[in-house]
């Protein structure tokens, strides 16, 4: 087999390794407006170590996106594996060491703790989240030290030539996961912007005031109504449409004498769609 071979085959592992760590990045999207959010005093201590993390995982995809174009061409390997190595490694080791000197102003806490702190801000809030943003990177990190491995080994000249169909072959792989690419950003962009909706929907509800009085009801409950058709998710929308709809159902029956259905039950199922509010919104109590 051809040595050309090997960093075509590295292309298409460095292309498909993109296409995974767009999943994260969607999380910070609208960059601008995750960036203004940083420059806030509440991020102030932690802003340093936020960005430095966003600005690895956009490196990477950026270099990953570079390193496999130069793949196809007659680019020195020693050059091409080095671009990609930097990169690849920051990404597991830049966000372990940009949490060090956060980790050393709060001395009483230990430093995986710190971490996970860390990426809530990140917005990765949930433990479930968490666990796959750190999946991700991890599988991102092995594509790309494979891809590495592959770029290292192609020790061909600049003048050996590969086949025509060969290369024509590997050029239409590298299209297809390309179009592949495009198409997990075009998802990313579209739910950032769910996310983003929901995050607002989420804030405005957290910043209602609880009604004290019985006539303050029904606005309270035409504000979580408004939030909630306006909300990007179907799980935000529904959990708070159905909070209004049983809180009005219980308004209803309860100013009835005889309201023909147990009024606890009703009771209950609005703590329930309370509780799935709270439960929805979770993954957007961090800006």
């Amino acid at each position: 087999m051809s040595n050309r071979l090997l960093s075509f085959r590295a292309a298409l592992l460095l292309i498909l390794s993109s296409t995974v760590i767009i999943w994260p990045i969607s999380y910070w999207l609208p960059l601008p407006n995750y960036l203004t959010v940083l420059n806030t005093s509440e991020y102030a201590q932690y802003a340093t170590t936020l960005r430095g993390i966003v600005i690895v995982y956009i490196l990477v995809l950026a270099t990953n996106l570079i390193s496999a174009i130069l793949a196809f061409t007659r680019l020195d390997f020693r050059i091409r594996a080095a671009l990609l190595a930097i990169p690849t490694f920051s990404l597991v080791a830049a966000p372990l060491l940009l949490v060090i000197p956060v980790a050393q102003q709060l001395p009483d806490r230990d430093y995986f703790t710190v971490l996970q702190a860390i990426y809530r801000l990140l917005r990765f809030s949930t433990p479930e989240l968490l666990m796959t943003v750190l999946i991700v990177t991890l599988l991102c990190f092995g594509l790309n030290i494979f891809a590495l491995v592959l770029t290292a080994k192609d020790k061909s000249e600049a003048s050996d030539l590969m086949p025509k169909d060969k290369r024509k072959t590997y050029a239409v792989l590298a299209s297809v996961l390309s179009l592949a690419t495009l198409v997990s950003l075009v998802s990313g962009v579209t739910a950032a912007q769910s996310r983003a909706l929901d995050r607002d929907a989420c804030t405005r509800y957290a910043a209602l005031p609880i009604p004290e009085l019985d006539d303050q009801v029904r606005s309270f409950l035409s504000d979580v109504q408004l939030f909630g058709e306006a909300a990007g998710t179907e799980n935000v929308k529904n959990s708070m449409l159905s909070f209004v709809q049983y809180s009005r159902q219980y308004l209803e029956l309860s100013n009835l004498e005889e309201p023909g259905i147990d009024l606890d039950n009703v009771a209950e199922a609005v703590s329930i769609a309370k509780g799935s509010i709270t439960l929805a919104c979770t993954e957007y109590s961090v800006d």
